[in-house]
């Protein structure tokens, strides 16, 4: 395991299984991104391109799935809690874009990627479930 590496903790639980183990698989994808891009060179490179698509394809899943349970909950800030998912998923776009270019290291965009997740999961996906009444 990488010393960035995220660690799950169940700490993260927003008492939904099925929204945990989405997470956990966040936390693991993150994490294969930590590992290919600390290899270095041109099939690390294609590797972590490879993982970051994965992960951004996933995570369009996952966010698709959280936001249907908040709009049918009447979730008061779904509009933002939407918003967040929509502007992170611009943002990895644009980090592929300048690792593909030179511009952003992959271990770089690797740390950025597991601080947001367990931010997001920490404090904006922890409000909801509270407001679910699941935690």
């Amino acid at each position: 395991m990488n010393e960035d590496s995220a660690v799950w903790s169940d700490a993260y639980s927003v008492g939904m299984t099925e929204i945990d183990d989405q997470h956990k698989e966040l936390v693991k994808m993150t994490n294969d991104l930590f590992i290919s891009s600390s290899e270095g060179g041109f099939a690390a490179d294609k590797a972590f391109l490879q993982t970051a698509k994965k992960a951004s394809d996933y995570a369009r899943v996952h966010f698709s799935f959280e936001e249907d349970i908040l709009k049918k909950a009447a979730y008061p800030e779904f509009d933002a809690h939407k918003k967040q998912h929509t502007d992170f998923l611009e943002t990895v776009l644009k980090s592929v874009q300048e690792f593909e270019s030179g511009k952003m290291a992959g271990i770089e965009m690797a740390r950025f990627l597991k601080k947001w997740l367990l931010n997001h999961i920490a404090v904006c996906d922890k409000h909801y479930a509270s407001f679910l009444g699941k935690i």
